[in-house]
């Protein structure tokens, strides 16, 4: 759901539980208690039309809906973001929930979101109560010192996003799952949701239009609002200048096993590849001052290529050869000269700027080419 659109807290009318959770199915007949996040509305539709919402919307087996919503919630597949998530309900919820607002791993406040008398839901607009708090607040010290070092390094690998950062602008909702009364130490809280869409820097709200100010803008925020947005906007210039620096060292990585970093910037796609990877080989430079390549020779028919080689099929000392060339300013492709396709590959040897020959004598001849052939054409 968007701002609580489409997020449904839902009962059985009947009360008619079960005492072991999967003991029976609802039947299509069966009436529900439905509560919409977004304004705290309430309506009773049985099973069958509450499905029939949510897949096909409004029609003729669905009933009367006074939602704001369409439904549909399955419109478009898995690729438009079409989905149902059946989340367990937090009874707690009705004391409010904190949300944690976050700068990449940084916390830089706390909001308590108390849903109005009667509600559930704690989204604004529905009259709920916020009340703010710094990230240092010692009645949440607990809560605080367990997801900031315990939980938030987990999140992004928990997630299948090991490799990417963090959000830089995102929150964590939290909901009270422990019995009343229990010793805040032992505590344990529930994440409602993760938001990183778009999330809204409150402290900002005097610069956006409503019907009562059409013309509200930046300078209709307060000035003590304005610094402590300034603190917000700072911290996070200083985690996207850190979060572009890690992948541009990432970028700067050399090849890894299975790695190849020859393909270009002149293509080689038509010569056969002889070596398995260009590990330890830095990457191309995007505009280099001059284009050069490394030219080996394998020998098919001899242990490892030849008695000069890596694992790879690199002679043993070609990389860092190639890697000076690159750290120069130069592209530096590695190549390798087979005689079956003498004349294709002088044709893409023309591409280059220079050719540094690593050809360790007779390794050529060895193959079954011409030494001579290759000096010549070179």
């Amino acid at each position: 759901g968007s701002a609580g659109e489409g997020i449904w807290i839902i009962k059985l009318k009947s009360g008619n539980y079960c005492k072991t959770f999967g003991e029976r199915s609802c039947g299509d007949d069966e009436v529900l208690d439905l509560m919409e996040a977004n304004d705290n509305h309430s309506e009773e539709h049985t099973v069958g039309e509450f499905i029939e919402f949510c897949v096909n919307g409004r029609t003729g087996k669905s009933g009367t809906w006074t939602s704001k919503g369409t439904g549909k919630y399955l419109e478009g597949g898995k690729e438009a973001g079409g989905q149902l998530v059946d989340q367990r309900f937090c009874p707690r919820i009705v004391e409010g929930e904190l949300r944690y607002n976050m700068v990449g791993d940084t916390l830089i406040g706390i909001i308590h979101k108390k849903p109005k008398e009667g509600g559930i839901s704690a989204v604004g607009g529905t009259g709920s109560i916020y009340t703010y708090y710094g990230p240092k607040e010692k009645k949440f010290a607990n809560l605080t010192k367990s997801f900031a070092t315990t939980d938030l390094p987990k999140i992004m690998p928990a997630l299948g996003l090991g490799d990417e950062p963090i959000p830089l602008w995102w929150t964590s909702d939290f909901i009270n799952s422990s019995p009343p009364g229990t010793d805040a130490k032992d505590e344990k809280w529930i994440v409602g949701e993760f938001n990183c869409s778009c999330v809204g820097i409150s402290k900002c709200l005097a610069a956006y239009c409503k019907d009562d100010t059409p013309n509200a803008c930046y300078t209709d925020i307060a000035k003590k609002d304005l610094a402590d947005v300034k603190k917000i906007s700072d911290i996070l210039g200083e985690k996207a200048i850190k979060i572009l620096i890690k992948a541009a060292k990432e970028k700067a990585k050399p090849a890894g096993p299975g790695d190849y970093f020859s393909g270009e910037p002149v293509d080689v796609s038509s010569l056969t590849k002889i070596t398995k990877d260009d590990l330890g080989l830095l990457p191309q430079p995007s505009k280099p001052r001059f284009k050069t390549a490394l030219v080996g020779a394998y020998v098919r028919s001899q242990p490892y290529g030849g008695s000069d080689k890596s694992s790879n099929g690199h002679r043993y000392d070609s990389i860092p050869f190639a890697n000076g060339m690159i750290m120069a300013g130069m592209s530096c492709q590695l190549i390798n000269y087979v005689h079956d396709e003498h004349d294709k590959f002088f044709s893409v040897a023309k591409n280059f700027d220079a050719l540094i020959v690593r050809c360790n004598p007779g390794q050529i001849k060895a193959d079954g080419g011409s030494q001579e052939k290759f000096d010549d054409s070179m």
